[in-house]
C-alpha cells in the first residue's frame, strides 16, 4: 500500500515526531510511505494563472517542487493531510500545497452530488484522511468546520474523506484507520444556510483587502471597488499578494475603521496568500477595538452553495479576532466578471453598490440583495438536468478549449503526466 503524508507543520515540533512514528509503524506493516515535509520544499503560491490547465495540461510549470509532490499524491493509495491548526484552520503551508493539486483535476465541468464540479483527470484518486494538532483556542466548532471544508475539498479532488482526527489520537489508532480499506467515508455535510452580519454605527472609511492571487488583475478587486463605490466614503485597497509587506497589512487592519476581505474560492476555502494574512493576524486576536469585518467570496462554480462552507469559517474568524461580523457576500460564476463589459455586470454591480450603501447608512446588509447576488444558490432539479446535458456539449468547454488551442495544447488536454498508461 502506497501512502503519502503531507506534513504541513511550519516548524519542527513534537508533531513531526508523531508523524515520524506513524511512518515507522506503517512501514513495519509493509507500506511504502512518502513523508513529504512541506516546509523543506521550495513551494510557490498558486497564482491562478491556469497554465496547468491550458498551457501544460496536468503540470504546474512554475513550480517543480509541486510537480514532485503531485506525482507522489496521485500515485498513492492513501493521502494523509496533516498540519497544526492556525487561527482555526490547518496551516498556511498545507493550504499552499493543496492549492497546487489543481493540475490533478480537469477544468471541464460535470454534475456530481447534484452540483457542478470539475471532471477528473486521472482514472483513480487516493483515499484521504485529515490529522490536525490543536492550538490552544481550538474548540469543537473549529474542528467541525475544518472537517466539513476538507470533505468538500475531497469531493472536488474526486475522492472522499475517511476520517478527521487530532494528534490526541494514538499513533496505532491512526495507522489502523489508514490501513482499514473497508471503512466507510465520512457522511457529507449538508450545505449551511447563509450567515447574517450585524449593523455597525458610524463607518467612516473602509480598508479593502484584496485576496486575489492575481493581485490587481483579479476579479476580487472589482467586487471590492463596486462595494466601495456604493459606500461613497473613504476607502483604501491593499493587495495581499505582496506577502513581503504582511506586517504593514496587519497594522492597516488595526488602524482600519472597517475591513472588507475579498478572495476567490481556492480548493473550497481561501487561497494560500489569504491564509498567510489570517495567520499574521494572530497577535492582534482579541485586542480591544479590532475593526468590524466583512467578506466577499467569489468562485468559478455557478452555484453559491460552494462558498457557504468557508463562509461559516469566516464568521467564526471574526469572532476569534473580536471583530464585529458584517456578513459575507457570496457570488458564483465570478471568474468571468473581469472579462465582461460593465453592462453585462450591471445587476451584480448594482447589488454590490446597494450593499455598500447599507454600510454607509449603518444598516445590516440587505438579505434580498445578498440572495440575488448569490443566485443560483443551487440548481433546481429541472435546471440541474439541463446543466447536466449542457456540460456534455462541446460549447460548454469552449472557454477553456480556446485557450488550449491558442497555446497549442488542445491535443494534450486530457494528458495524465504523473501516471504511466497501461
Amino acid at each position: 500500500m502506497k501512502i503519502a503524508i503531507l506534513n504541513g507543520n511550519p516548524q519542527e515540533s513534537k508533531f513531526d515526531a508523531y508523524l515520524n512514528e506513524t511512518q515507522t509503524q506503517l512501514e513495519e506493516k509493509g507500506c511504502q510511505v512518502d513523508h513529504i515535509m512541506l516546509r523543506e520544499l521550495p513551494l510557490k503560491y498558486c497564482t491562478g494563472c491556469w497554465g496547468c490547465w491550458v498551457k501544460t495540461p496536468g503540470v504546474c510549470q512554475s513550480d517543480s517542487a509541486s510537480q514532485e509532490m503531485d506525482e507522489k499524491v496521485i500515485n498513492a493509495d492513501f493521502v494523509l493531510w496533516a498540519a497544526p491548526m492556525k487561527m482555526g484552520y490547518p496551516s498556511e503551508l498545507l493550504k499552499m500545497a493543496m492549492d497546487k493539486h489543481l493540475p490533478l483535476i480537469h477544468p471541464y465541468m460535470e454534475v456530481a452530488q447534484f452540483e457542478a464540479h470539475h471532471q477528473k483527470r486521472y482514472a483513480s484518486y487516493p483515499r484521504l484522511g485529515l490529522l490536525v494538532e490543536k492550538e490552544p483556542s481550538t474548540d469543537a466548532l473549529d474542528l467541525k468546520l475544518t472537517t466539513e471544508l476538507f470533505q468538500r475539498t475531497a469531493l472536488n479532488f474526486k475522492s472522499k474523506l475517511y476520517f478527521s482526527l487530532t494528534s490526541e489520537t494514538s499513533v496505532s489508532n491512526l495507522v489502523e484507520r489508514i490501513l482499514n480499506q473497508s471503512a466507510k467515508p465520512l457522511v457529507m455535510p449538508k450545505t449551511p444556510k447563509p450567515t447574517r452580519g450585524i449593523a455597525v454605527e458610524s463607518i467612516k472609511s473602509i480598508t479593502l483587502f484584496n485576496g486575489s492571487p492575481r493581485g490587481s488583475h483579479g476579479n476580487s478587486p472589482i467586487f471590492l471597488k463596486q462595494l466601495a463605490d456604493g459606500f461613497g466614503g473613504e476607502s483604501r485597497m491593499i493587495n495581499l499578494v505582496n506577502t513581503s509587506s504582511t506586517s504593514d497589512y496587519v497594522q492597516a487592519f488595526r488602524e482600519a475603521n472597517a475591513v472588507w476581505l475579498a478572495f476567490p474560492l481556492y480548493t473550497d476555502s481561501m487561497p494560500g496568500i489569504v491564509k498567510h494574512f489570517i495567520e499574521a493576524l494572530e497577535p492582534v486576536t482579541g485586542l480591544s477595538n479590532n475593526p468590524p469585518i466583512g467578506f466577499i467570496v467569489q468562485s468559478g462554480f455557478p452555484e453559491g452553495l460552494h462558498s457557504r462552507f468557508i463562509e461559516q469559517y469566516l464568521e467564526k474568524l471574526a469572532a476569534r479576532l473580536g471583530s464585529p461580523y458584517l456578513g459575507t457576500i457570496v457570488k458564483g460564476n465570478g471568474e468571468g466578471v473581469r472579462m465582461m463589459p460593465d453592462e453585462m455586470n450591471r445587476n451584480l454591480f448594482e447589488g454590490l453598490q446597494s450593499l455598500g450603501r447599507n454600510l454607509a447608512n449603518c444598516e445590516q446588509l440587505n438579505s434580498a440583495a445578498l440572495a440575488s447576488i448569490a443566485k443560483p444558490e443551487s440548481f433546481p432539479k429541472i435546471l440541474l438536468l439541463v446543466f447536466q446535458l449542457f456540460v456534455r456539449l462541446p460549447m460548454a468547454h469552449s472557454y477553456f478549449d480556446e485557450m488550449l488551442k491558442k497555446n497549442n495544447a488542445y491535443d494534450r488536454r486530457f494528458e495524465r503526466p504523473f501516471v504511466k498508461e497501461v
